[in-house]
């Protein structure tokens, strides 16, 4: 696989740089990153497998159960298999002394503190062990041209889904019943699996950023959001928009205005070396300036990708990577006045060389009459 062999070349380089001469991958969308291996985990205590990644050699570890699929799809991967007699910690150690390897990075926000005392009393104190940081986040975080395919795709099923279910909004259906019209849609129309249960909510509920849907039935003259997101190829999709059925409350229009204002702002204005925290201040100024500074309890965006929520943040406090062409993330300003409603617009948008490319192909408007309009001549409803 050239993608997967590119990628294992960039990871040597910054093993080399790093001082590991071998390193232990567990975080399943990094593990898919590298090798094309798809198996999914059950968390907490069964993982799908394994990566040993050394100077110039590259396992997968796995159980029966998984070998064949591993083996379809990770064929430039060495298959090693552990079980009830030879436990991963074990077969790992083996490996590794194979390898002559003496310093194993590991990635700490996945690895359970359990599975690390299991690995350092395999290892004994052969091997030095150490934290790998954002060694592969660095690598993820700038797409190469076969995941900003699957990133189209995944946005373009994504905003059908959407235009299919606005479509047919009535007042009255309730939240759930609108949250699983989403989830049927992306699965026929093939998304592998959601990238997040969709958030379908109306009136107060749509003050809470990340409101559960609920039997509540919506209403004509409420603030209705919707947040959605698909998985395509790996990658994912989200997409936020809020919209009244027909009436818009007292309040809720110059709220939703701001909100609009300030992701354009971010939108036109980010660059190629500025980072997350920047970005986000240019949305932040806007929402302070009209008032509502209060109103928006969360960061701008975050990076997507193979995970929903990954590296690069727009956020304040978390925002201190160089955001750099080919990084792709959300613009996601909100406002949230309890008791009246929320409103939060959400586009996914790639950096290119001179700013972004907004990959999110929907409208964006207040009234849903108003909204389907504008989706009737740039979206096939029908799917």
């Amino acid at each position: 696989m050239i993608a997967s062999s590119t990628r294992i070349g960039r990871l040597r380089e910054a093993m080399h740089d790093a001082g590991f001469s071998g390193l232990l991958v567990s975080q399943p969308d990094s593990r898919r990153y590298l090798s094309g291996y798809t198996a999914k985990d059950l968390p907490p205590r069964d993982s799908a497998g394994y990566l040993l990644i050394t100077e110039d050699r590259q396992y997968v570890l796995t159980d029966p159960r998984t070998e064949p699929l591993a083996a379809a799809e990770a064929p430039d991967f060495e298959l090693r298999l552990y079980s009830g007699d030879v436990r991963m910690p074990e077969l790992l150690g083996a490996l590794i002394a194979e390898a002559h390897i003496k310093t194993l990075g590991f990635e700490a926000n996945h690895v359970p503190y359990g599975l690390w005392q299991e690995i350092a009393g395999a290892l004994e104190s052969r091997v030095e062990l150490k934290p790998a940081g954002s060694l592969i986040d660095r690598l993820r975080m700038v797409k190469d041209v076969d995941e900003l395919a699957a990133l189209r795709a995944s946005m373009a099923l994504d905003v059908a889904a959407f235009a299919h279910v606005a479509r047919g909004l009535r007042a009255g259906q309730p939240e759930s019943e609108l949250a699983w019209e989403v989830e049927s849609f992306l699965r026929i129309h093939g998304a592998e699996e959601l990238a997040f249960p969709p958030i379908t909510v109306a009136g107060p509920s749509s003050a809470i950023p990340h409101a559960v849907p609920s039997q509540r039935p919506v209403g004509a003259d409420e603030p209705i959001l919707f947040d959605l997101g698909a998985r395509v190829g790996g990658y994912c999709s989200d997409m936020t928009r809020t919209f009244c059925i027909e009436t818009v409350p007292a309040g809720m229009r110059d709220a939703w205005n701001v909100v609009l204002e300030a992701q354009l702002a971010a939108e036109t204005q980010v660059r190629p070396g500025m980072t997350g925290a920047e970005v986000d201040a240019i949305a932040r100024g806007v929402i302070e300036r009209a008032g509502y500074g209060d109103a928006f309890v969360h960061s701008l965006g975050h990076g997507i990708g193979l995970e929903v929520h990954e590296p690069p943040w727009l956020s304040p406090t978390r925002g201190t990577d160089i955001l750099l062409p080919g990084m792709a993330f959300t613009i996601e300003p909100g406002i949230y006045l309890p008791g009246l409603g929320g409103v939060r617009i959400e586009d996914v948008v790639l950096l290119t060389e001179h700013g972004s490319e907004v990959l999110t192909r929907a409208p964006k408007r207040l009234v849903l009459a108003e909204m389907l309009a504008d989706l009737e001549g740039s979206v096939d409803l029908d799917g």
